[in-house]
């Protein structure tokens, strides 16, 4: 998958959709270090502060069922619990259909949209070394190194994670 990165955009989602309508296909992944206006289902907001977390949309074209859609969440959500506990040996579970918990607080959101253009755009967001108190009070989230302790390479994430989202390509 080709990436293109940016260090600070409104909403990685967003991009994805420009990128389409500039004539981009399949394939490529937008990645941010900070969103100014990043989203989680309709109507709610996704905290991303700068440097701490995963923030990325992949852009794939599909002639799935719309109905397969909820299919294709779990899946990718599958995808993130496993890069999560290998990364770092924490077992994450599912909260169908789109988010990831550990101990019961969300450490991940997937936003999954579809144009009318027959593209789905993946979005994707993963706490990493968001510190155990920098949440708003009124999320439950952790974040990896709240949960351990330790820092990680938010990088090493990311390719960790795209590695286990090839699959995606044959959607």
């Amino acid at each position: 998958m080709k990436t293109i990165r940016y260090k600070q955009i409104d909403s990685t989602n967003d991009e994805a959709k420009r990128l389409i309508k500039k004539g981009v296909s399949s394939g490529m992944v937008v990645i941010a270090d900070e969103q100014t206006r990043g989203r989680g289902k309709p109507g709610s907001s996704w905290y991303s502060p700068p440097g701490v977390a995963v923030y990325l949309s992949a852009i794939f074209k599909s002639d799935k069922d719309p109905l397969d859609l909820t299919l294709i969440t779990i899946s990718v959500a599958k995808s993130v619990v496993e890069t999560i506990n290998k990364v770092s040996g924490l077992k994450a579970s599912i909260k169908k259909p789109n988010d990831v918990l550990i101990n019961d607080k969300k450490v991940c959101g997937i936003l999954i949209e579809r144009l009318a253009s027959g593209h789905l755009i993946i979005g994707i967001g993963v706490n990493i070394n968001n510190e155990k108190n920098s949440f708003p009070d009124d999320l439950n989230a952790t974040s990896l190194q709240a949960e351990t302790g330790q820092d990680y390479v938010v990088e090493d994430f990311i390719d960790e994670l795209l590695g286990c989202l090839a699959y995606l390509s044959n959607i």
